[in-house]
């Protein structure tokens, strides 16, 4: 089941107010960008509400930058938050085997290698058994980040024996409705 427009946008642009104030970067490049991220975000999830079988729980950082950055100024807790701050965006657990994977999503026009393996590195620091999903307006892909840091960068096409290639190509299609302009 697709998402209104109007509540991706009113998510965006809610997280995009919280998100510049606090970091304070209020230039409209970052803005854009940002906006591209939460988008690809909320196309991952419910892609993978739709699919039987697993269950997405949000992961990262942004959930509980609230209570965290009352501690930035406690140099006892700078490594923490640090580690906090590149956590994965979900937590995908398979509800058959109960495997649980940590998944980073990231929006990339043109996922070349050399920032595809950039991206699997930075969550690799702290965060050693985890994923990176990549939506493009060319398509989706995944893979580990160690399979990522091992083949210097390629990332396999995110294929999903439960999302079907028509519901992807959908998904894809709303990708890049939202995101039509570079």
């Amino acid at each position: 089941m697709f998402i209104s427009s109007f509540y991706i946008l009113t998510y965006c642009l809610i997280i995009v107010e919280y998100e510049c104030y606090n970091h304070n970067m209020k230039t409209i490049a970052f803005t854009h960008e940002l906006i591209k991220g939460k988008i690809a975000e909320i196309i991952f999830e419910q892609m993978i509400h739709s699919t039987k079988g697993y269950t997405i729980l949000e992961f990262g950082y942004e959930k509980v930058v609230r209570q965290l950055a009352k501690e930035r100024k406690n140099e006892n807790a700078k490594d923490t938050i640090e580690i906090i701050r590149r956590a994965p965006d979900f937590a995908v657990i398979n509800e058959k085997t109960h495997d649980i994977t940590l998944i980073e999503v990231k929006y990339m026009s043109d996922p070349k290698e050399s920032r595809v393996l950039r991206s699997a590195k930075d969550i690799k620091k702290s965060w050693k058994s985890a994923s990176l999903f990549v939506a493009s307006p060319a398509g989706f892909y995944f893979d580990s980040v160690d399979d990522i840091i091992s083949n210097k960068g390629k990332i396999k096409d995110f294929k999903h024996i439960s999302v079907p290639e028509k519901k992807m190509s959908e998904f894809l299609g709303l990708l890049n409705e939202f995101i039509s302009q570079e």
